[in-house]
């Protein structure tokens, strides 16, 4: 499903979508998304049959089709946001994601994208290692990883992650986040 270049959505692919999105976006929103997926893939101009976007394809597609106000450095980093399987290219279902920028959150709808974000195994749950890779992630995606800069990160995270996971299991579940986010609203400018 994660490629996605077929002309036509089964419903089993649209209930997948919506569930991942945490129930955000409507059959309509996805079934959208579609229409512009296979707009993005022509920027291919026949460079293979790959259903996949890469880095400067992904790029190209926010700043002349889509949002011709972001700049380079936002479209690379909603790029490496994105592809959430490090693969480095854009699939359908990782593109669909991307519409949950559009708007501002609520606390619920913040929690659904920090557990999709964050739970990198898809367990349910998210540990404090998967939020240090991510940390880490950030830290190499604006060019400030040292040994320092993830030393600092890691002590962060570790205050973050023990605030949030209440019953001290080494597992936040989304419950835990959704507390932890309507008790301190401002997690989510650290999230």
């Amino acid at each position: 499903m994660g490629q996605s270049g077929n002309s036509k959505l089964s419903e089993t692919e649209v209930s997948i979508l919506k569930d991942k999105a945490g129930g955000r976006l409507t059959t309509e929103d996805i079934k959208n998304a579609h229409d512009e997926w296979k707009k993005a893939l022509k920027i291919k101009k026949g460079k293979g049959t790959d259903k996949s976007l890469s880095k400067d394809e992904f790029i190209y597609y926010l700043k002349n089709i889509k949002m011709q106000d972001v700049n380079t450095l936002d479209a690379e980093n909603a790029f490496k946001i994105f592809d959430t399987d490090g693969s480095g290219t854009i699939e359908f279902d990782e593109f669909v994601m991307s519409l949950l920028l559009k708007d501002k959150p609520t606390v619920e709808q913040f929690a659904s994208i920090c557990m999709s974000i964050y739970d990198q195994d898809g367990d349910g749950f998210i540990t404090e290692e998967e939020m240090k890779r991510m940390g880490h992630t950030k830290l190499r995606v604006t060019n400030q990883y040292t040994h320092e800069k993830r030393a600092e990160m890691d002590s962060s995270i570790e205050t973050l992650f023990n605030t949030i996971d209440k019953d001290r299991n080494g597992k936040i579940t989304r419950a835990e986040l959704l507390k932890a986010l309507k008790e301190n609203p401002e997690l989510q400018t650290v999230l």
